[in-house]
């Protein structure tokens, strides 16, 4: 697409010590905007760099000017974070000795607030021919619509002053400068259509949460605390790694208290604040068993929260299933004797396989698939020990396709949703070891079910989210697809969700495993981050802060879809002892590099020398964790599966 860049100038730049000068040809074209019927959120400045030599100059820069050339007018540009970025380009323009460089820089159609201020970092997450990218703005910062104009476009400092973002243009394949920027433009209509700037002031507000996880768990969390200008405090027990100064910056402040799971620590967090002077906007949690003293912290200071007998049914996963209709033989019982004599009142022998799992907490760890009843007993015995008083359901296995359904609900309304697959766990295979259990081992986003059953997930799930009492916030309900049109099956190697040989002859039925009010896990966060932009971490501060405003325009993914079928690949511990000395994952980059060129984010979970836990106690850990993603350059679904189980594979774990 051929552009008329009308507008050029040469740019100077004064060193910092006053004794040399940069010279680059600047040329820029303002794109034009939608047509009202097709509502436009940003507009963009296309700009090409070229280095040039420098010359006797007949007035040099000042030490650290940046001025505009053009015949003999200067007009100096005024120091601003778009400026620096220009700069730097420059320069780096001028150590490689390019021959040229493409910029595109975003700017506001009207004025407003912005929602967060890394927003352009977020949506471009994964963009194809983005070399580096920079945001301009602070958090909760306003920006003024620049008056531009594609005939004269003279006030280049004002473009300057205006922009919220910048692009440097990747051009590895040596293509067109103005065909890259055209094809940015076309991808970022799809990524930056939504309101992205708000007309009102947004206050600052403060947010608690109730204890962490692991820095790489937390970050995307203290991120959006960060970027979208919320204070955030976290409670936790003494000794944190949090209360270590060097990682003071990530959070407002870290206030440690007894964080027991009792009556009392309602009481306990309401005293801290107050002791420290902190008043909060909203309260929320990572971990499951914080939620009830969340919500009754919200009651006492009257902040937002879902009702406290909602949050009682989705953490009680026999209430849960009830509840919703599961309809299976279900036991729910407090040890083995309790068992025994279920078992021995019972009118109907139990049909095996069974599955026993807490009742309340502890997500994949200790739940156990059983064939017979010594089998039965063992389990029961295993998970009662995991504390006192815990409660067990002991219910049928259910075949077929396990999913996720992730929700982002505001007033009840569906603003985003989600299907992700649930690949098989060591537990599903029909002749499982006794070892074998529920640990996830792979994900991918978005689902391939049909759209008949993603959408009955959609309906039903919804539905019964109400029916107990929940409207806003983030819900990520695990459940079975029973009747399922699909099934796992393994084509040349490669075990994918595909269409049955036979349609089944009863309909899909939904089997609910468990509703969670929080994010999904860590690597699934990330994965939907890169597949459709939308940040859950982000969704659910601000659904803990009522902050509806944001988090509506927040909960909206790419115009176009995902943008990529994304795979997280989980690598379990295989067994307890201590790990080598040597990274695993940086071991495997150096060794297999081709495995790693559809890989968009590692996690290492287990460190070289720590001790893990063995899989047959019931406590699950991982090694490593991989996101991968489908591209432009013929890597489809399959492809990337096959990647996938080759990183498995060639994992060296090494355990003594």
């Amino acid at each position: 697409m051929a552009m008329n860049y009308v507008n050029s100038a040469i740019l100077q730049i004064g060193s910092p010590d006053g004794f040399g000068v940069i010279q680059a040809f600047v040329q820029w074209h303002l794109n034009s905007q939608s047509t009202p019927s097709n509502k436009s959120y940003f507009q963009t400045v296309d700009i090409i760099l070229r280095g040039i030599p420098v010359t006797a100059l007949e007035l040099s820069p000042k030490a650290g000017q940046v001025r505009l050339k053009r015949g003999n007018r200067y007009d100096e540009i005024p120091n601003t974070k778009c400026s620096a970025f220009l700069i730097s380009v420059v320069h780096d323009l001028v150590k490689r000795s390019s021959k040229e460089t493409a910029l595109k820089l975003v700017l506001p159609v009207e004025d407003g607030y912005i929602v967060r201020s890394d927003f352009l970092e977020q949506r471009l997450y994964g963009c194809p021919n983005v070399l580096r990218k920079e945001q301009f703005v602070a958090p909760r910062g306003h920006l003024s619509k620049p008056r531009l104009s594609s005939s004269n476009l003279q006030d280049f400092s004002n473009v300057l002053a205006s922009a919220a973002g910048g692009i440097m243009v990747d051009n590895a394949s040596e293509r067109s400068q103005i065909s890259l920027l055209s094809e940015l433009e076309g991808e970022l209509h799809g990524r930056l259509s939504l309101p992205w700037l708000i007309p009102q002031p947004i206050p600052e507000r403060t947010i608690a949460i109730l204890g962490h996880r692991s820095y790489f768990m937390m970050q995307r969390w203290f991120t959006a605390g960060t970027t979208m200008g919320i204070k955030v405090l976290v409670f936790g027990q003494y000794g944190s790694w949090l209360e270590n100064p060097e990682r003071s910056y990530l959070v407002e402040q870290f206030i440690p208290i007894d964080m027991s799971i009792d009556q009392g620590l309602p009481t306990r967090i309401v005293d801290a604040l107050q002791a420290c002077g902190r008043t909060i906007d909203g309260i929320t949690t990572t971990i499951d068993v914080y939620f009830d003293a969340a919500a009754r912290v919200s009651e006492i200071l009257n902040i937002p929260t879902s009702p406290i007998e909602s949050i009682a049914i989705s953490q009680d996963k026999y209430l849960t299933q009830t509840l919703f209709g599961n309809n299976t033989q279900s036991l729910l019982v407090s040890d083995l004797n309790d068992l025994r004599q279920q078992i021995e009142a019972g009118t109907e022998s139990l049909t095996y396989p069974l599955i026993v799992k807490p009742s309340k907490g502890w997500s994949s760890e200790g739940v156990f698939k059983v064939t017979c009843r010594e089998e039965l007993f063992a389990a029961v015995r295993k998970v009662s020990s995991f504390a006192a008083g815990i409660k067990i359901i002991v219910e049928s296995y259910v075949d077929g396709p396990e999913i996720d359904a992730n929700f982002l609900m505001w007033e009840g309304e569906i603003l985003f949703f989600e299907v992700v697959d649930g690949f098989p766990c060591s537990a599903d295979v029909e002749k499982s070891a006794e070892s074998a259990n529920f640990q996830e081992l792979e994900m991918v986003y978005p689902s391939n079910l049909i759209e008949s059953e993603r959408e009955l997930l959609r309906t039903e799930v919804h539905q019964f989210l109400l029916s107990i009492g929940f409207k806003t916030g983030i819900f990520h309900v695990e459940a079975r697809l029973r009747n399922s049109a699909m099934a796992y099956n393994k084509v040349d190697g490669v075990t994918d969700l595909r269409l049955k040989a036979q349609k089944p002859v009863e309909k899909p039925k939904i089997f609910i495993l468990e509703v969670n009010i929080r994010c999904p896990g860590w690597m699934v966060i990330w994965a939907t981050a890169y597949a459709y932009g939308v940040d859950y971490a982000a969704f659910q501060m601000l659904a803990a802060l009522g902050d509806g405003d944001r988090a509506k325009v927040l909960a909206q993914p790419f115009s176009f879809g995902p943008q990529a079928t994304v795979e997280s690949v989980f690598v379990p511990t295989p067994r307890g002892g201590r790990l080598g000395p040597e990274a695993t994952c940086e071991e495997l980059a150096i060794r297999r590099p081709d495995l790693m060129r559809d890989v968009i984010r590692i996690q290492t979970m287990a460190q070289p020398g720590e001790t893990v836990p063995d899989p047959s106690s019931g406590i699950l850990s991982f090694v490593a964790a991989f996101n991968l993603a489908t591209n432009s350059k013929g890597v489809g679904r399959t492809e990337m599966l096959r990647v996938g189980q080759a990183i498995r594979e060639e994992l060296q774990i090494d355990i003594s």
